[in-house]
Order: structure tokens, then C-alpha cells, then sequence
């Protein structure tokens, strides 16, 4: 082809540049038509980089919004627990009584802020009627980071939910978490159940399942006390 294009050429009467700007504007139209094998390979391949850019982003995206890094259980008699993504905001909650089922059928989260969250679950009509002048609000901190459950916390006891209510504020190992939940538990609760086990190693499980926090630490203090006493007079 390029042959017949020269041949044609060195019969036309016309000055060398023309003629070879001509032929090369010839060449750059076939190269349109028909790419070089090369160019053709890198386009490709500069599309797949691209898309496997993609979807890196968009699983960096999930990873941010969606998977939580941090947790707060709540408990007074119902049991919640809030999980936090990496912008502090609720992914899910849920519940791991039957009161704390109620409460969450009456009032969602999802999505917020935790103190924004935390502010319409404790002030919600559904869980005023536990909020009583024995009960106890608790909430207990867990995170991969130990210095972003104590922010966290801090942050928690500054909330006008908490400070209106007396809540008392705690940190967990998040090693816990799991354990809890094979226990059928809150965290939180866990680990009331955990300072009651130090002082009685009979307690269960089960038993602390089924009682309110409340009921808990007046547990904790009386063993403590039993514990206190009977070393007193060693």
C-alpha cells in the first residue's frame, strides 16, 4: 500500500514538502483505521489499570463508611450496642435483650453521630420508662485504638444524655466483644460480669444475663464488701 502511495506520488508535479506532508497525513488516517499492535496493547492495559483503580477506591470507600472500628453498649436494663465507622458514625445497632429489641423497633440510629445517637435513645419515650430513680445508665467504651475509646468516652460523658441521666462511663478490652456476644451479653454487661466473677467465681453467665445493671453493681459492691471483710480479719 505504502508502494502505491510513492508511485503515485512521483507522478504528481508538486515541491517535496508538499509531498511529504501529504504522505504523512495519509499515514496518520491508516494508523486511525488500522492501530499499531503496541498502541493497542497500552490502551487496553491503561483501561484495566483504571478500572482496578476504581475499584480500589470505591473498596477504600466501604471500607471507611462501612466496616466499624470502634463500639458503645448501652445498658440500664435494655442492652444496646452502637457500632462506629472511622467518621464516628453509627453502621448499626442492635440489641441483646427483649427491652432493648423495643427500643430499637421505636427508635433509629443509623447513620448518625454516636452522641447525636446516643442523645435520642437515652431522651426517647421508649426508654424513659427504665430510667428510673434506681436504675443505672452505663456506657461502656471499646476500640481498636485504647486513645480513641478514651475520646470516645469522654465525649459520652459530656452528653447532656448522660450527664441529665447520672450515667457512669466505662472502657472494655475490645477483645471482649466477641466473648460477650457468644455469652449472649451486651459488652457492657460482660464486663459487669467480669468485676463480679473477681469476687465470686460462682456467678454466671446466665444469672448476669437476666439481671439490670443496677442489680449488677449492687452485686459487685456486695461481694466486695464480703471480699473486703473476710481479708480484714486474716
Amino acid at each position: 500500500m505504502t508502494n502505491k502511495i510513492h508511485d503515485a506520488f512521483d507522478q504528481i508535479q508538486a515541491s517535496e514538502e508538499i509531498k511529504s506532508s501529504t504522505m504523512q497525513f495519509l499515514q496518520t488516517q491508516r494508523e486511525k483505521r488500522h492501530p499499531h499492535p503496541t498502541r493497542f496493547v497500552w490502551r487496553n492495559a491503561a483501561a484495566v489499570f483504571l478500572a482496578i483503580f476504581v475499584l480500589i477506591l470505591g473498596a477504600g470507600g466501604y471500607y471507611t463508611i462501612k466496616i466499624p472500628v470502634s463500639y458503645v453498649s448501652i445498658d440500664v436494663n435494655p442492652s444496646l450496642e452502637l457500632a462506629l465507622n472511622r467518621f464516628d458514625r453509627v453502621v448499626s445497632a442492635t440489641a441483646y435483650n427483649e427491652d432493648g429489641e423495643s427500643i430499637l423497633n421505636c427508635v433509629k440510629v443509623k447513620g448518625e453521630s454516636y452522641q447525636n445517637a446516643i442523645d435520642t435513645l437515652v431522651e426517647s419515650e421508649a426508654l424513659q420508662p427504665y430510667l428510673t430513680e434506681n436504675s443505672m445508665l452505663t456506657f461502656t467504651v471499646a476500640a481498636n485504638d485504647p486513645e480513641k475509646a478514651n475520646t470516645i468516652l469522654n465525649a459520652i460523658e459530656n452528653c447532656a444524655s448522660c450527664q441529665n441521666h447520672q450515667g457512669r462511663g466505662y472502657t472494655a478490652d475490645v477483645t471482649s466483644i466477641a466473648k460477650a456476644h457468644e455469652c449472649g451479653m451486651s459488652f457492657g454487661k460482660y464486663k459487669a460480669y467480669l468485676i463480679l466473677s473477681e469476687y465470686d467465681n460462682n456467678v454466671t453467665t446466665e444469672e448476669c444475663r437476666n439481671m439490670s445493671m443496677a442489680e449488677l453493681h449492687h452485686q459487685i459492691q456486695e461481694r466486695k464488701h464480703k471480699h473486703e471483710q473476710e481479708h480484714e480479719h486474716e
